[in-house]
């Protein structure tokens, strides 16, 4: 999966960095169809927010935001806010091939 990392009116260390990419990476068991990330860093006034997108097959994206006292929470926040929308989505789409009628004999 192709990652990629912004960071506006802040930056970033690499331990951070190397975290975001293990933590998005970690999607692909959930979700095996995911083919990029972005990930942007925000700085405002003291808070930090994270925004994660994730592109996935057919030009399905994903976009979830976290924010707390540092990026390493706001980075938490929204990966599990991505990870319960793949799920979810991953559900939906095996309940509805498993709903499928018998065939007429």
């Amino acid at each position: 999966m192709e990652t990629m990392v912004t960071a506006r009116h802040c930056s970033i260390s690499d331990t951070l960095r190397l975290r975001t990419v293990e933590r998005l990476e970690a999607l692909a068991r959930v979700e095996p169809n995911v083919q990029s990330a972005h990930v942007c860093f925000i700085a405002d006034h003291g808070t930090h927010r994270v925004e994660v997108r994730v592109h996935g097959t057919r030009g399905r994206t994903m976009v979830a935001t976290g924010s707390g006292a540092s990026f390493r929470s706001a980075l938490d926040a929204a990966v599990e806010r991505v990870e319960r929308q793949l799920k979810r989505r991953r559900e939906r789409l095996t309940a509805r091939k498993s709903a499928r009628p018998a065939p007429v004999l």
